[in-house]
C-alpha cells in the first residue's frame, strides 16, 4: 500500500522537555491528516536525542550542540520542510484534538494568508481560548503567539523568517510586519485549539530582558523615519515603567540597554516598512485583531 503523502509539516522547536516533546510528537502522529513532523533540538542535556531515537525513530531530528534559541530553529524547521504549509511549534504545544491541523489548512485556501493564528488554551492559567476568530468575517491579528500558528514556508522564508538575534520574545511581530509590507496577510483561525503547557503565572529575568530588549530592536528596524524617535521614547518609557509594576526594573533598564546597542549594531538590517503599513501594524496590535476590510481600508493601495 502506497504510503499517503503529507499535507503538512509540523515542527517542534525543543530544549530540556524531553517527556513533553514525546507525548507532543505521539499527538502529532494522530492528525487526520498525514504529517510530516521535524524536531529541532536546542542542545538538549536531558537525554531527548536518545528518547526521539528509541520512541519515533523514523522523525527527523535536526540538533545544535550549543543554545541557538527557538528563532533559530524554527527557521531551521522551515527549511528542512517538504511541505508548502509550515506549522512552527513549542515543545509543550500538544495537538489535543486530531482534527487541528486539517482544519487550519482550510484557511490557507485563501492566497493572500500567510500565516494562521490558531486557536489555544494556557491550559494551567485558564480555560480561555486565545486568539480564536468568532464568526465567519476574516480577521488580521499580528499579535499571533508562536506556540501556535502555521505559515506558508515560501513566504516566511523569503520575508526572511524569524529574527535569529532577537533569540525569542516579540519575534512574532517582527515577522508580522515584513509579511504584510510584502503584501501577505496574518489572520486568525477557527480550529480545534492546542494546549500550551506554559507555567502558570510566569515570571522570569530572561523572558523580560528579552521583551523589553525586542521592543526596542523591532522598533529600530521597521518604524519610518518620521515616526522612529518617538517610537523609541515611548518603548524606553513602557520598559521602564513595565520594569517597576512588576518588579523587574533590572531587566527593564539592562534589556533597554542592550535593544539600543542592538540596534545600532545590526543598523545596516534596517528595513523601514511604508507609513501606512506601520499605521495599520500599531493599530491592529493595539485593537489586538482587526476585521480584514477594516484593516486593507488602513493599507490602502
Amino acid at each position: 500500500m502506497t504510503a499517503q503523502l503529507p499535507q503538512a509539516t509540523i515542527v517542534f522547536t525543543a530544549h530540556n522537555r524531553r517527556e513533553m516533546v514525546l507525548d507532543a510528537v505521539a499527538l502529532a502522529r494522530r492528525q487526520s491528516v498525514p504529517v510530516e513532523i521535524i524536531v529541532c533540538d536546542d542542545a538538549s542535556g536531558d537525554g531527548l536525542a536518545e528518547a526521539m531515537a528509541a520512541a519515533h525513530p523514523d522523525i527527523r531530528f535536526l540538533r545544535s550542540e550549543t543554545p541557538r534559541g527557538p528563532c533559530y530553529h524554527r527557521n531551521r524547521g522551515l527549511e528542512a520542510a517538504s511541505c508548502p504549509i509550515v506549522f512552527p511549534l513549542d515543545d509543550d504545544s500538544m495537538l489535543v484534538s486530531p482534527r487541528t491541523i486539517a482544519q487550519a489548512l482550510e484557511e490557507f485556501a485563501d492566497p493572500r494568508v500567510a500565516l494562521v493564528a490558531m486557536p489555544f488554551r494556557n491550559i494551567h492559567s485558564s480555560d480561555a481560548i486565545l486568539q480564536r476568530r468568532e464568526g465567519e468575517q476574516r480577521q488580521v491579528s499580528v499579535n499571533f503567539a508562536a506556540c501556535a500558528h502555521g505559515v506558508r514556508k515560501d513566504a516566511a522564508l523569503q520575508a526572511g523568517g524569524f529574527p535569529e538575534d532577537y533569540f525569542y520574545m516579540g519575534e512574532e511581530g517582527d515577522l508580522a510586519i515584513r509579511l504584510i509590507s510584502a503584501d501577505w496577510r496574518v489572520v486568525l483561525g477557527r480550529s480545534d485549539p492546542i494546549d500550551h503547557l506554559q507555567p502558570a503565572f510566569r515570571r522570569a529575568y530572561k523572558p523580560d530582558f528579552h521583551g523589553r530588549r525586542n521592543t526596542l530592536l523591532f522598533y529600530a528596524r521597521h518604524a519610518p523615519a518620521r515616526a522612529l524617535p518617538l517610537r523609541l521614547a515611548g518603548a524606553l518609557f513602557n520598559n521602564l515603567r513595565f520594569g517597576l509594576r512588576n518588579d523587574c526594573l533590572k531587566a527593564g533598564i539592562l534589556g533597554s540597554v542592550s535593544g539600543l546597542v542592538a540596534a545600532w549594531h545590526t543598523r545596516a538590517l534596517r528595513a523601514p516598512v511604508s507609513a501606512r503599513c506601520f499605521t495599520a501594524f500599531i493599530a491592529c496590535k493595539k485593537a489586538e485583531c482587526m476585521p480584514l476590510d477594516e484593516f486593507e481600508a488602513l493599507l490602502g493601495d
